[in-house]
């Protein structure tokens, strides 16, 4: 089985029956660029980007980081009773806790390096 980013990527959306541009909508890239990271011509992803498809999937981050599949997901269809509303996911984590703890404290540290950034840029466009 192939457990690549783009791979996991592609049975995502493809699980919530979207299409690559209506994705690359809401997540507001590029078809095209979506198309090329599914397809893994695209291997190096921001970080940023990863942690804007992780909110949109509803997942954890570290699902891209190893080994995890996500064996099932039905999300949102409808039925003859109405529309019912039924998440599985079974995720298998190979990343040991040390290592998530530090991803975690690494990801904070950035959060607040560009809200620091943030903040000069603004001073500096008043000026």
């Amino acid at each position: 089985m192939n457990n690549t980013i783009g791979f996991k990527i592609k049975k995502l959306r493809e699980q919530k029956n979207l299409s690559q541009e209506d994705m690359a909508h809401q997540l507001d890239i590029s078809q095209s660029y979506l198309s090329k990271i599914e397809n893994g011509a695209i291997e190096k992803i921001d970080f940023l980007f990863m942690q804007k498809v992780s909110d949109f999937f509803k997942i954890e981050p570290q699902y891209f980081l190893d080994d995890q599949v996500v064996q099932n997901i039905t999300d949102n269809y409808n039925s003859a009773v109405g529309n019912m509303h039924n998440s599985t996911i079974t995720i298998h984590n190979s990343i040991s806790e040390s290592v998530l703890e530090n991803l975690v404290q690494n990801q904070e540290h950035m959060s607040k390096l560009m809200e620091i950034q943030n903040k000069l840029i603004e001073s500096l466009l008043k000026k």
